[in-house]
């Protein structure tokens, strides 16, 4: 049986219906092209920290996200995830967090004699 997916505009809100009961397509949704990708089984994800978002062009865009989905901490000298405490190596996390972390250290860290 063949999907058509629907997909709300600009959200990672979608579903799929069967092409034999169509939806009543409601204001701010859109017909998308093609399964949603993450749908085929020989699937990988392009990153980490995004999802799939839908475009008014019917068509999905991936949307890479700023910061991690978690909360990262500083414990015993080293970025855990605040969730499991395990450790996270800095240049997995997205957002230019080096260089933030940096500036932070270097604004509360008086300068070296």
């Amino acid at each position: 049986m063949s999907m058509i997916w629907y997909g709300r505009v600009d959200t990672t809100e979608s579903f799929p219906m069967p092409d034999t009961s169509p939806w009543d397509i409601q204001p701010g949704w859109v017909i998308m092209d093609s399964d949603r990708p993450d749908m085929d089984p020989a699937y990988v994800r392009p990153s980490r920290f995004g999802d799939w978002y839908s475009r008014s062009s019917g068509t999905w865009d991936w949307v890479v996200y700023p910061d991690p989905p978690f909360n990262v901490v500083y414990h015993e000298g080293k970025l855990k995830n605040g969730d499991t405490l395990v450790e996270i190596n800095i240049a997995t996390l997205p957002g230019n967090i080096a260089a933030r972390l940096a500036a932070l250290e270097a604004a509360l860290l008086p300068p070296a004699p």
